[in-house]
C-alpha cells in the first residue's frame, strides 16, 4: 500500500475541524474554504470532465437549495483538490451524498426528529469523500 500523501491528510483534518465547527456556529468560513478551492483549480486545472460535471452539480444543489453556499464552497474546494487521474469523483461524490443523506434521515427519524425540510451543518459530510480519495491515491 502506498503512502497517503500529506496533502490528503492535512485536508482530512481540515475538514475534521471545520465539520467540528460547522456543528457549533452553522458557518463554514471563506477564508478556509477559498484558498484551498484556488489552491485545487491552480493544481489541477482544467480538471477531468467528470470534475466539472461534479462542479455543475454542486452549484444546482445550492441554487436549488439544497445545500447552503459554504457547503458547496467546501464540496468544490475537495473536489478540485482530486487529480485528473482519479477515478470518477463525480460517482464517489454522488455515493457519499447518497450514503451520507441516507444516514442524516435515519438519525433524524431515529431520534424524533424532523426528518425533511430541515437544514443542518453539513460539512462532516466531506470526511468520507476524503477517506475515498486517501483510498485512491
Amino acid at each position: 500500500m502506498a503512502a497517503v500523501k500529506p496533502v490528503y491528510f492535512l485536508l482530512f483534518l481540515l475538514c475534521l475541524g471545520l465539520a467540528w465547527f460547522d456543528s457549533r456556529t452553522h458557518r463554514i468560513p471563506n477564508g478556509v474554504t477559498l484558498p484551498v478551492l484556488a489552491s485545487g483549480l491552480w493544481l489541477h486545472f482544467p480538471g477531468a470532465p467528470a470534475t466539472w460535471l461534479a462542479s455543475a452539480l454542486l452549484l444546482l444543489g445550492w441554487r436549488s437549495f439544497w445545500l447552503g453556499g459554504g457547503d458547496v464552497k467546501l464540496w468544490l474546494a475537495v473536489l478540485w483538490m482530486a487529480p485528473a487521474w482519479t477515478p470518477d469523483p463525480a460517482v464517489a461524490m454522488g455515493i457519499v451524498w447518497i450514503g451520507t443523506g441516507l444516514v442524516q434521515l435515519v438519525w433524524r427519524a431515529w431520534r424524533g426528529l424532523r426528518v425533511l425540510g430541515v437544514r443542518r451543518p453539513g460539512a462532516w459530510r466531506a470526511l468520507p469523500f476524503i477517506a475515498w480519495l486517501v483510498a485512491v491515491s
